[in-house]
């Protein structure tokens, strides 16, 4: 049997295939449709939860800044219980904060162009407070109490140093986190954000920085107070009171010199001298470096009363230890100088103290210190025994127990930031701890010393006529080239010495001069410019100033003697150039703002030190 014969499909019978290929594209197309739709979902309700979540966050932030006044407050006082219970309620606020700015949604909204940058800024800004609250603030009221409170308060005539110990690993790691914080915040660039969004982070930027520089300086208080008030041993000090009334450039002439001696926390007042009592010397008691010699002269390093012509104070204060040690047989650890005004501002603490029956107020310190002591006491070793008997009784009276140290330490802090009260150590890591605050009078190793100039006075005449001397520094403009910052300068000098001075002041204050030349005002002007940076077109009136130059600190500076008759004045204008600016190179724009210290002499009537903001 024959098997069956199978049919022949005609061409027409065969399945082309096409149905199963649109069955497969409707298949992906369906599949595409969903995960676009899913996309879109996930995008939606990404939105809606983003949303949702930045107003939770906003809102916990706008409570939590009504709250943080009162936090800081209570923090810069230095009351820990007031600061523990703000900050309880604020830190769960900005915990939420926090938390709803943060996750996986939000570090892939950051990416999304556009509004991206401005969500990863609000993402930084609140972790950023939060961390403010949780690491930062805390800790810094405990370092403010021992600081700024009663902490510090001596008790039976010594100060526990327990609570300083205590406070160095605290301070150190909030310091760390304030640092860390300030990075964040930097990191932003707030060029590329909306102004709702820029001017918070900015605002944050500029407060935490101020915050981390604060802390800086408290962690470096708290290390540096202990050693220096004799933890680790009895301590000896050298006391410069430095006299305006006869101007150096780093204040004035030593008025009188007192040793101060520390042992565990205990603040005593050892031996006094007379300016008269140390020096002169045949030769300089140290090596001088060539250019210091060659501006100052080698008197730099003989006499005391000259120790003080450079500006550098670390230098001074060196000189002067080495000339106590010659003629007191005292080796000492450091050296410390004040004047008159920061006087008054101790007293201004203090309240009023009584010296050789001179009652002397925050308001009559420096007028009779610098002028009406002349008067009354009649010579130099007269009129230094009582200089160093007003030291003593103010700073008695400040380390007695009976002053908030608060208000002692905020004299001080005023005195040093007007440069009329500074520090050295003999001892190299504590004076690296100094070495770039506004205590250390190290204009070669301060913050910012790179860039810094300086206008520095130093009376020609062995009189006390400068307490009569107004002087006014103005910065009147600061240009970028390419080759650097160009800074324009008026100087203005005026005479206050009374028309009838031959006759009405006493010899001791007209000084050694002879004939008409007594009353006059006769002062070295010394211009610092940045580091290698210079000095041109000096002009008084319609005159071309020029004098005696050196490079000092790769600074190359200039002196100029200048005389005034009494109730004379003059206006010296000038320009300061930074390294490789040249009067011919043309103005560029700016770059970034950036703060420059304008250092100068501390007068009766002038602080010693100025900031301005520069264009580049």
């Amino acid at each position: 049997m024959s098997a069956p014969s199978t049919p022949v499909e005609s061409p027409s019978d065969r399945p082309t295939g096409r149905p199963a290929r649109r069955r497969r594209r409707r298949h992906v197309a369906r599949w595409v449709l969903l995960v676009v739709g899913v996309l879109v979902v996930a995008v939606v309700v990404g939105g809606i939860v983003l949303a949702k979540q930045a107003l939770t966050a906003q809102d916990a932030l706008r409570k939590a800044a009504t709250m943080l006044p009162a936090a800081e407050d209570a923090v810069r006082a230095g009351d820990v219980d007031a600061a523990s219970a703000a900050l309880d309620d604020v830190r769960p606020l900005t915990h939420r904060a926090r938390v709803n700015t943060d996750g996986p949604l939000w570090a892939v909204a950051a990416h999304a162009p556009g509004i991206g940058p401005d969500l990863a800024a609000v993402s930084t800004t609140a972790a950023s407070v939060d961390r403010l609250t949780q690491d930062v603030l805390p800790p810094l009221a405990q370092v403010a109490q021992v600081l700024d409170g009663d902490g510090l308060r001596p008790v039976d005539g010594t100060i526990d140093l327990a609570p300083l110990n205590a406070a160095v690993p605290v301070v150190s790691a909030a310091s760390d986190s304030a640092d860390e914080v300030a990075a964040d915040l930097d990191a932003v660039d707030t060029d590329d954000l909306l102004p709702l969004v820029a001017g918070p982070v900015t605002d944050l930027r500029d407060r935490t920085t101020e915050l981390a520089a604060t802390l800086r300086t408290g962690e470096r208080l708290v290390r540096l107070l202990p050693p220096v008030l004799g933890a680790d041993g009895p301590r000896t000090y050298l006391l410069m009171n430095l006299n305006n009334a006869e101007l150096r450039a780093a204040g004035g002439i030593p008025g009188s010199l007192a040793e101060i001696h520390a042992d565990a926390g205990r603040i005593t007042l050892g031996t006094q001298a007379s300016t008269g009592a140390v020096g002169p010397f045949d030769e300089p008691v140290a090596k001088l470096a060539p250019e210091d010699e060659k501006l100052y002269s080698d008197r730099l390093g003989r006499y005391v009363q000259d120790t003080v012509l450079t500006p550098d104070f670390p230098t001074s204060a060196a000189l002067t230890a080495e000339m106590w040690r010659r003629s007191q047989g005292t080796e000492v650890d450091g050296v410390l100088a004040t004047d008159p005004v920061a006087l008054s501002y101790l007293l201004g603490a203090t309240g009023p103290v009584t010296t050789q029956g001179t009652t002397l107020t925050a308001d009559n310190a420096v007028s009779y210190l610098l002028s009406g002591v002349y008067a009354d006491h009649e010579g130099h070793e007269a009129t230094d025994a009582f200089f160093a008997g007003a030291a003593a009784a103010v700073f008695g009276t400040a380390l007695g127990g009976s002053v908030g140290a608060g208000d002692v330490q905020g004299a001080l802090a005023h005195a040093a930031d007007e440069h009329r009260l500074q520090f050295w150590s003999t001892h190299a890591e504590e004076q690296s701890l100094v070495a770039d605050t506004e205590a250390s009078g190290a204009i070669d190793t301060a913050e910012r010393a790179d860039g810094s100039l300086g206008v520095f006075f130093n009376d020609a005449v062995s009189g006390k006529l400068t307490y009569y001397l107004d002087s006014d520094i103005e910065v009147t403009g600061s240009r970028c080239t390419a080759q650097g910052r160009v800074d324009s300068l008026r100087i203005t000098l005026a005479s206050r010495v009374p028309k009838d001075a031959a006759t009405s002041l006493p010899d001791y204050v007209l000084g050694d001069e002879q004939g008409a030349e007594r009353v006059d005002l006769t002062t070295y002007v010394v211009l610092y410019p940045p580091r290698g940076g210079w000095v041109s077109d000096i002009v008084r009136g319609k005159d071309n100033l020029g004098g005696q130059s050196a490079v000092v600190g790769d600074r190359r500076a200039i002196e100029l003697p200048q005389t005034l008759a009494p109730g004379a004045s003059a206006t010296i204008t000038l320009d300061v150039h930074g390294p490789g600016a040249a009067p011919t190179d043309p103005v560029v724009p700016g770059g970034t703002d950036r703060r420059v210290d304008l250092w100068s002499t501390p007068t009766a009537t002038e602080p010693g030190l100025q900031t301005f903001t520069a264009p580049c």
